[in-house]
C-alpha cells in the first residue's frame, strides 16, 4: 500500500474515531471513574480519593478530583501531617486521556491486514490494550497532580518517578504509547494468521 493511501486510511479513521469520542467519551469515562479512583486508592497511600467526577468549567469538559491526606507526606524538609480537613482539588481535561486509545484504534484499523483472520485477532487483543493504556494514564496523571501541588509548594526543584511518567505522557509519551501498543498487536496479529493459514 503506498504511503498516501495509508496516510488516507489513517487520516478516515482518527474522524470516525473521534466522532465517536466526541459523541460517547464523556459517557465511557464516567464508566471508568470507579476503576480510576480504585487504581489511584492503590498507587498512592498517602492521599484518599473523596470525590471524582466529570464537571464542566466554562467550555472544558474535564475530570475533577477531590482528595485528601491519609499519610504523612514528606517533601523535601517539609512535613505535611494527616489532616481530615484537609482537602486538595484538581481538574484536567477530559479530553488529553482519551488522545492515547483514539489514536491506538485508528492505527489498528488503517493498518492493513494480509489476511482477513487478522482484524477479529486485533479486535480480541485491542480491548486488554486499551483498559491498559488507560490504566498507565488517567490514574497517574491525577495523582501526579495531587504530588506536584505538595513539590510546588515544599520543593520546587524535586522530582519523583510519577512526576516524570506524568510529564512524559503530556509530552508526546501517550503518542509513543498508542503506537506501540497497535505496533505490537498488528503484528502479532500478522503472525497468528500466517502460522494458522
Amino acid at each position: 500500500m503506498s504511503p498516501r493511501r495509508l496516510a488516507l486510511r489513517l487520516i478516515a479513521s482518527l474522524c470516525l474515531v473521534g466522532a465517536l469520542v466526541l459523541w460517547q467519551g464523556e459517557a465511557m469515562m464516567q464508566r471508568l471513574l470507579g476503576p480510576i479512583e480504585l487504581t489511584i486508592d492503590l498507587l498512592d497511600r498517602h492521599h484518599s480519593v473523596i470525590a471524582l467526577g466529570i464537571a464542566k468549567v466554562g467550555a472544558d469538559t474535564v475530570i475533577r478530583m477531590e482528595a485528601g491526606i491519609r499519610e504523612l507526606i514528606v517533601t523535601g524538609t517539609h512535613v505535611t501531617h494527616a489532616d481530615p480537613r484537609a482537602r486538595a482539588v484538581i481538574t484536567t481535561p477530559l479530553a488529553a486521556f482519551w488522545l492515547a486509545p483514539t489514536l491506538f484504534v485508528a492505527l489498528l484499523a488503517a493498518w492493513p491486514a494480509q489476511r482477513t483472520a487478522e482484524w477479529p485477532l486485533r479486535a480480541l487483543c485491542a480491548l486488554p490494550a486499551l483498559a491498559l493504556l488507560l490504566a498507565l494514564d488517567a490514574p497517574f496523571v491525577l495523582d501526579a497532580l495531587l504530588w506536584s501541588l505538595h513539590r510546588d509548594a515544599h520543593d520546587p526543584g524535586g522530582s519523583s518517578p510519577i512526576l516524570v511518567w506524568s510529564a512524559f505522557l503530556k509530552s508526546g509519551g501517550r503518542f509513543v504509547l498508542a503506537g506501540l501498543f497497535a505496533g505490537v498487536i498488528v503484528g502479532l496479529a500478522g503472525r497468528v494468521a500466517f502460522r494458522r493459514a
